[in-house]
């Protein structure tokens, strides 16, 4: 009479820090279109500090990335316990 879908392989889980990440990304490509429409006119110090906030913009990326890994490494442990 009733019939029950296994949604398990249909639903993926969306990642804890999906949303950080995408803040993230998006603060990135700002900052580099910034830079990009800068150009050659733009002052030495706010050249820098731009380059530097870029730089600091993809660390925290790739240890939030690392850090999402992790977490979906702890999940899957715990499933298979």
């Amino acid at each position: 009479m009733f019939e029950y879908l296994d949604l398990s392989n249909i639903i993926e889980p969306t990642p804890v820090l999906q949303e950080l990440v995408q803040d993230l990304e998006n603060k990135l490509c700002m900052v580099k279109g910034i830079l990009a429409d800068c150009g050659e006119y733009a002052p030495d110090p706010l050249t820098e500090d731009l380059k530097k906030d870029i730089q600091l913009l993809e660390s925290v990326l790739s240890r939030v990335a690392a850090q999402q890994e992790l977490i979906d490494l702890r999940n899957q442990c715990i499933c298979l316990n």
